[in-house]
Parts: structure tokens; sequence; C-alpha cells
């Protein structure tokens, strides 16, 4: 027989569980206030979860049964103290699913992951200060929680406002996430999913603009790692310059398991290179279109065609972020590069802002020497042409260099170029360790034909004003914040000679102010005469290249100058001279001068003995008409002009030092 109170625990167990029953049918109401309050103590804001409508029902929910899941039509955070948001987030409709395992974790510290999110309408304001506080940092003491990880998200309409002061980041970005047809609470089916966002903002007081859309699982419902890659559209703008982007990524929040074609345009590559943290230089308008993989900090791209300016180029390289600093490496072929393309980089202006009024010529924009020690480079260049920035001179044919980039020394090693036939080697370096840079170049170039290195238009049948072949060196150094300033300090040696070359006879009469001569010949046509010799020398001191000796003798004359010009000033202080070897009836040989500054020359020729001779022909002239030329007959100087040519012939029978690289560190 049952005795009465065995019954008792029987009773109690179905009370507890018509009890549960009911309390989970009904959503457990009564737990929406003290729910509320916890949430107020645990988080340290204002809390608003509705718990009734005006008649009296229920709004909020709770159910426990094989997870805790909250239905609430209003939930309201409340924003930081210091802050003027109107709150922090604000939901309509709001519906969380969370397992006991992912609470049970967070509880132990780990990082929050919400099984799935709905709701009608969201909102939040996302903002950081400048000392670093941050609205989502919820926590009264010790360090922020990791903001929680959402699995599913269903979204109609969602609003982010999101400033922070760090970035100089501010926007407002507009979300929706379709879900598919049928109820709210139906299951997620990820390949039927479109994400579509569209932000606006401000970035280091460049306004940009972002649309993205996505298709299949969402960016942050799985482990990059692990995801199932994600179909991409992006297309954003930042000031002029433009990004379009369209491919599959694991993780597309964090830029992760990209893979995809872009395309890409703005004002200089320097824009684009700064948000990334990459060092580029500044450049004129280009337009680039290719191939981009990231794999955790690893960026490869595949540049498949890219045009900066008139320059045209392709390559392939990889930036790794995970190094210190940031190492870029790869290889950057190209079929033309314009030096006038690269004129920005090292502060010159653009040719189509240059201005024929500017006093100064040599490019005064400092460097921004703190970009070269943003990160490291090894890249091999190599372009099938290299224009140089006149017109004047034949292209470089083709052109190839290692650059190194390491713990700020920015170094071009192993230059070979060709050009008219000739070859150039050498090493640049510039040192941008300080904050006064240090500029070193040690070239060499042999074998040049200056007939055709030097374009020169002449009438068909005549010969080309200069001819032969060019040899020589320079080796100089200079410090400084910009290309000015380094010039300015240029210490150094340039050795130049011409062998078995030949100048126009019309030019060296010209050069004589032999008229008469200049007159026969011009007639008679202008033919060549051999160079004998012909050498320059120069010393660079304090940037100023002093003329040690420059000499062109050939049979007829020898031409010779001295002087400076200043590369510090800008000014020139030149003084060219003539000694004809044969007789002329007709000369007005005086000095020639060339002085002004390098953006206003000035050619005249020396007072001195020109006015000699011409006011004694004129008091000749006034005693006997046919006397007054006698002062303007030249016997020619044949001992002056084979002294000057044997200092000549002697520096040329010397061999030359030919410049040495500098020793560069590799990284």
């Amino acid at each position: 027989m049952i005795k009465p109170w065995h019954w008792v625990p029987a009773g109690l167990v179905l009370i507890l569980g018509v009890g549960l029953a009911v309390g989970e049918s009904m959503g457990w109401p009564f737990l929406a206030g003290p729910l509320q309050s916890q949430l107020q103590q645990k988080l340290g804001r204002d809390v608003r979860l509705s718990a009734a409508n005006d008649k009296g029902q229920a709004t909020a929910s709770l159910h426990f049964w094989g997870g805790i899941r909250l239905q609430s039509r209003f939930l309201e955070i409340g924003a930081p103290a210091w802050s003027r948001a109107p709150y922090f987030l604000s939901a309509q409709d709001l519906d969380l699913h969370l397992r006991y395992s992912d609470v049970w974790r967070a509880w132990q510290g780990h990082q929050l992951l919400v099984q799935s999110l709905a709701a009608r309408q969201l909102t939040v304001y996302l903002e950081r200060t400048a000392d670093g506080q941050a609205s989502w940092q919820m926590a009264k003491s010790g360090a922020a929680p990791k903001p929680p990880r959402i699995q599913n998200i269903d979204l109609p309409a969602g609003t982010v406002h999101f400033s922070d002061a760090p970035l100089a980041l501010n926007f407002e970005a507009q979300l929706n996430l379709s879900s598919p047809a049928g109820s709210s609470s139906a299951p997620l089916v990820s390949q039927n999913r479109v994400l579509r966002s569209t932000a606006r903002g401000h970035y280091r007081q460049n306004a940009f603009q972002i649309t993205l859309q996505s298709t299949g699982a969402l960016p942050w419902e799985v482990d990059a790692a692990q995801g199932t890659p994600v179909a991409v559209k992006l297309a954003a703008s930042l000031g002029q310059a433009s990004l379009n982007f369209e491919g599959a990524a694991r993780d597309f929040l964090h830029l992760n398991g990209l893979d995809g074609t872009f395309q890409v345009k703005g004002p200089s590559l320097a824009v684009i290179g700064e948000p990334l943290g990459v060092t580029l230089p500044t450049t004129p308008a280009f337009n680039a279109s290719g191939q981009v993989q990231r794999s955790s900090d690893r960026w490869a791209v595949a540049l498949h065609k890219a045009r900066v300016g008139s320059s045209q180029f392709s390559g392939d390289f990889v930036f790794d972020k995970a190094t210190t600093p940031p190492r870029l490496r790869g290889q950057l072929n190209g079929t033309r590069l314009k030096l006038e393309d690269l004129a920005p980089a090292v502060g010159a202006p653009q040719a189509s802002n240059t201005s024929a009024s500017r006093a100064k010529v040599l490019p005064s924009r400092p460097f921004d020497l703190a970009s070269l020690r943003a990160m490291d480079a090894d890249l091999h260049i190599a372009f099938q042409q290299v224009d140089p920035p006149t017109q004047w001179l034949e292209p470089l044919r083709p052109f190839k260099t290692h650059l190194t980039l390491f713990n700020g020394v920015l170094t071009l090693s192993s230059i070979e170029a060709r050009t008219a036939q000739g070859h150039l080697a050498g090493t640049l370096s510039l040192n941008g360790q300080r904050n006064t840079a240090n500029w070193v170049a040690a070239l060499n170039w042999d074998g040049v034909q200056l007939q055709r290195w030097i374009h020169q238009k002449r009438p068909a049948g005549r010969p080309p004003y200069v001819s032969g072949l060019l040899k020589g060196h320079a080796k100089v150094q200079g410090q400084g914040r910009s290309t000015a300033e380094i010039l300015a300090t240029l210490e150094g040696d340039i050795h130049a000679n011409v062998v078995g070359g030949t100048v126009s006879h019309l030019l060296v009469e010209m050069a004589g102010l032999d008229v008469a001569e200049s007159l026969g010949v011009y007639l008679q046509g202008d033919d060549s005469l051999k160079l004998d010799c012909a050498l320059a020398d120069l010393r660079v001191s304090a940037g100023t290249l002093r003329l040690r000796l420059w000499v062109l003798d050939t049979s007829d004359s020898t031409l010779w100058a001295e002087g400076s010009l200043s590369l510090a000033t800008e000014k020139l202080d030149l003084r060219a001279m003539v000694a004809p070897k044969d007789f002329s009836v007709l000369t007005l040989r005086a000095p020639v001068l060339i002085q002004g500054s390098f953006s206003h020359p000035l050619v005249t020729v020396e007072n001195g003995p020109l006015g000699m001779k011409l006011g004694l022909a004129l008091l000749l002239g006034l005693v006997n008409p046919l006397t007054s030329v006698l002062p303007l007959v030249d016997a020619g100087n044949a001992q002056e002009a084979e002294a000057k040519a044997a200092a000549c012939k002697a520096r040329m029978h010397k061999k030359p030092q030919a410049a040495q690289p500098t020793g560069t560190r590799k990284p």
C-alpha cells in the first residue's frame, strides 16, 4: 500500500514541470525586470528592455529550453557618460539565441559567440576618443572584453555611426541583410542571403564612399581559417581615388581570405599606399587592374596592367605585414617609364604644372623620409624603355636595377642600361634613417654614340653637329631634406670624354665669332671637324661645379671653358674661349659669357676685348674706311691652342678612375 506522503515528491515534480512548461510558454515575463537590472549592473550602462505594452501584454520574453532565447520588441543600451550620442545601441523586434556552452565559455573569459541575432531595425553608435575611450568598452574596470562574435544574423535595416579620432575616420553605414522567404525565426539559408551596405564618411579629411554586396555565408559567421568563401562586390572612393573589387573573402570585415580582381585609379599612387601602410611614390594620375589575394597578414598582388601618367608597367608583388617593419618584395616590369612621371616623388612639379616664371627650377619640396622607415622592400625592376626628362636625348633601352629599402635606406643597385649603343651602370642610394637624408650616386657610362644619343635635326646630307663615343663616370654625394638641399651640398667628381668624335665646322667658327669663316662654311655647306681631344673634368664642392678642364680640340681651333655653376644658388658663371689655328680676315674673337640663373640664362660676349676691337675699327675707319677691317683680322694663335690641346691630350692618355658603386647593406 502506497502511503500518502509517497506522492509528495511526484507531485512536486509535476508541479515544477507544469510551472516550467507554463513559464516557458509564456516567456517568463516576470524575469524581464530583473534581467534589465542585471544588464545595467553588468554593463555599467542604462538599459531599457520593454516588459509590457500599453495593453499590459508582455513585449519581452525569455526561453531556456535548448539554450537561451531573448525576444523583445525594444532594446536600448545607453551611451557612455562622455558621449554625445543618444544611445549606444537601439534594436526593434529583437530575437537573440545563445547556446549554454557558449555562455559557459564566455563566463570563463572567452569571447562570446552569439548563435543568431535577428532584428527588424538596429542602430549602433561606435565612438573612440583621442585618449582611447571607446563606447563599446562596457567593463567598469580592467581590460574590456572582446565584442561578441555573431554566427548568424538577419537584419532588414541597420545603421552604424562610426567615429574614431585616432584613425581620423568617421562614417555612417546603412546595412541590409535579406533573409529567405518565410518566418524570421526559420533557419537562415546562407545561399539565399544577400548583404548590402553603403557607407559615407571621411578618412583623414578625405571624403569616401563604399558600396558592398556579398552573398552566401557571411564573413563574421565562421572562423576565417575554416569558413566558406563569401562572394563579394565592392566599390569604394576616397577623395579622387576609386577602387572596384569583385571576388570572394572568408572574413571580409578584416579582408582575410581575399581573392579577386580589382581596378583602382586616382591622382597619385601615394594616395592608395597611405591607407594600406605601403610606401609608394607621389606620381601623376594612375589606373591599374589585376588580381589580389590575402591570407592573414600576407598580401599577394598580380598587377596585370597599370598606367601612371605616360608610363606603363605590370608586376607581381607580395606585401607581408607580419614582419617588423612590413616588407614588400616582387618584380616590376614595364614597357615604358617616363621619368617626368616620377618628378613629383622627388619634389618636382608635374610638367603640366610648371611655370616659366619660377625663380628656381630645382625641386625644393621636402621628402617624406618617415615613409622610408615605415617598411622594407626588395624589388627587381626591368623596363623596356625609360624616357629621359627631355625630348633631346635618346631613351634608355632597356633598363634594369635592383631596388632595396632596408632600415630607411633606399638603394638602386646593379643598374644596367643601354642607350645609343652605349652602356650605363652604377648605384644610387638615399639614406633616410635620420631627418636629413644622405644621397650617394656612383655611375659609369661607356660607348654612347653622341650622334644618336643627342637628337640633332639637320638638313638631308649634312653631318651631325657632334659625334663620337662618350665615356666617363660620376661619383657624388650630398645631404638634405629635399632634392634642392642635397644638390646644394653636393661633393664629388664628374669626368667625361669623347673618343673618335667630330664636331660641326660651322659651330666652331660661330663659337669663335669668326664672321668670314662662318659665312664661308654656311655658303659652302657645313662639314665635320675631327675632334683630336674632347674632355670635361669637373670638381663638385659645396654644391658648386667647377670646370677643372673643359676642352674641344680640332684641326681648325681649340675651344675651352672655365668658371662654375652653383646648384645652391642656381647661378651660372661660365666663360668660353676659342683659339683659331688659321688666318681669318673678319673675326670678332672674344670670350663668350654664360651667366644668369638656371631659369633665365644669359649668353653675352665679354665687353672688354670686343669693345677694343670695335672701337679701334671705328677709329681707323675715320682715317680710311679700308683700314677699319684691320683690327678684325686674326692671324690665329696656334701656340695658345696647342697649349690647351696638350693639357687635354695629357688627361686623355691618363686613364681616369671609374666611379665605384658604394657598398650597401642588403636586407
